[in-house]
């Protein structure tokens, strides 16, 4: 991956949108390194499979978490007796889903439901107006780059450094008054293949090269094995 100057440091604010699967790996990732991570949904916690809740798991249950993810839930879980891996859909989203949002990591950092419907640009310091006025109509700004303004469906708005979407290839496009590409702004589970283990390995890689860019290196894999 090609080494970028969009860079940010923890604890940098980050906002996940979408709390399917990806979108929960990424904010547990990025709290992992340290970011200030916000995760919202606007509908449910994994609502896009819950219909499907009866039905097997569409990859081996070994594979349906990453790593990470799994060493968040024992950790949480203590000296709990651990729970069998997940066979059905709904397994799924109430013995992993769900239960990392409540992680010591995740817990109080979901907003659910709130859509966020718009998406602008803010200068980051609180300068001269005219300045700020032209840095959120060009993306420009030669010292501090303009944070994201997320407008949501009750009205109000937060600012974030960066943004994650991972809502999926068939979700709505939010409105943005800025054109793409746009450094700090990255979309993880876009491409499909038809095959769910193939898409959600994918996607880990996508959040894996997301937080390789902010941290400015050409890797950052924390799902690879620790070295004894």
């Amino acid at each position: 991956m090609t080494e970028t100057t969009a860079t940010l440091e923890p604890p940098g604010s980050i906002a996940v949108i979408g709390a399917g699967p990806l979108g929960i790996e990424a904010a547990l990732y990025g709290r992992f390194l340290g970011y200030d991570v916000t995760l919202f949904e606007a509908v449910g916690v994994a609502h896009w499979i819950a219909e499907k809740r009866d039905e097997p798991i569409p990859m081996m249950p070994d594979r349906c978490v990453s790593p990470l993810a799994r060493g968040a839930l024992q950790a949480q879980a203590g000296d709990a007796d651990p729970q069998p891996l997940p066979l059905s859909i709904g397994e799924w989203i109430d013995r992993v889903w769900l239960p990392l949002t409540e992680t010591d990591l995740l817990r109080g950092r979901l907003r659910c439901p709130v859509r966020v419907t718009a998406m602008g640009l803010v200068s980051a310091d609180a300068g001269d107006d005219a300045e700020d006025e032209a840095v959120a109509e060009t993306g420009e700004d030669d010292d501090v780059p303009p944070d994201f303004q997320l407008t949501f469906d009750d009205g109000t708005s937060a600012d974030f450094e960066a943004v994650i979407v991972a809502t999926g290839a068939e979700s709505e496009e939010i409105s943005r008054s800025f054109p793409l590409p746009a450094d700090y702004l990255f979309a993880v589970g876009r491409q499909t293949t038809g095959d769910a283990e193939v898409d959600f390995w994918g996607g880990l890689k996508e959040i894996v090269a997301v937080y390789a860019s902010l941290g400015g290196r050409a890797d950052l894999d924390l799902y690879q094995p620790r070295r004894g």
